[in-house]
């Protein structure tokens, strides 16, 4: 088993997060959930043995993306020079990367999942650095953006919202206030949100 480690997918977020692109992973069109999957690869040690900014080691990295390290034939990206146009859907879609990671019984990420459906203050668990957040849109009554958790923190979304910071792509931030998130994703008297807690998995 693979230790998810949240440090490392922070660390990823953060190095990329206000970039628009990192010559590792081939950009999507809208690329919330694209981006956060590639933290979640650098959480499951796919950037591991690489530093984040020397050249030559973004192109080892790109190469490990286009053999498909740390990924499997169902979870995956695309490398930054890739020919195809779209990655897997449960690397690119917040619905679909919810449903694969917490009900993966094979190889690939797998996460425990807090508050579906629920309203952001029923949440009754700490969030910490390396959870996922989505935010559920009621124009599309769909989850559709995916934001991760960078601040080394453990805190109560309801109490300590000013606290937290997050990456993510599509508005691009390395480390943004969780309330300009929310601010930009839902309406925070009526916003659903939920989180992903990666666990252990193998590859």
């Amino acid at each position: 088993m693979i230790d998810y480690n949240k440090r490392s997918a922070s660390q990823y977020g953060v190095q990329f997060g206000n970039k628009f692109e990192n010559r590792i992973f081939k950009r999507m069109r809208e690329d919330s959930t694209n981006f956060i999957s590639q933290c979640i690869w650098a959480g499951y040690g796919g950037a591991d043995g690489y530093s984040l900014s020397r050249p030559e080691d973004i192109t080892a990295l790109r190469n490990r993306v286009a053999n498909m390290y740390r990924q499997t034939p169902v979870w995956y990206g695309l490398a930054f020079r890739s020919l195809e146009e779209f990655a897997a859907p449960p690397f690119i879609y917040a619905e679909q990367l919810w449903n694969y990671a917490i009900n993966n019984n094979s190889s690939g990420p797998r996460a425990v999942g807090f508050n579906d459906g629920r309203h952001w203050t029923d949440l009754d668990v700490d969030v910490e650095q390396g959870d996922v957040i989505q935010f559920f849109r009621e124009d599309t009554q769909t989850y559709d953006t995916s934001v991760l958790i960078v601040s080394d923190t453990r805190q109560n979304i309801v109490d300590f919202m000013g606290n937290i910071f997050v990456a993510q792509h599509s508005p691009d931030f390395s480390y943004r206030p969780l309330i300009n998130a929310f601010r930009t994703s839902c309406e925070i008297e009526t916003c659903k949100l939920r989180v992903l807690r990666f666990v252990p998995a193998f590859f």
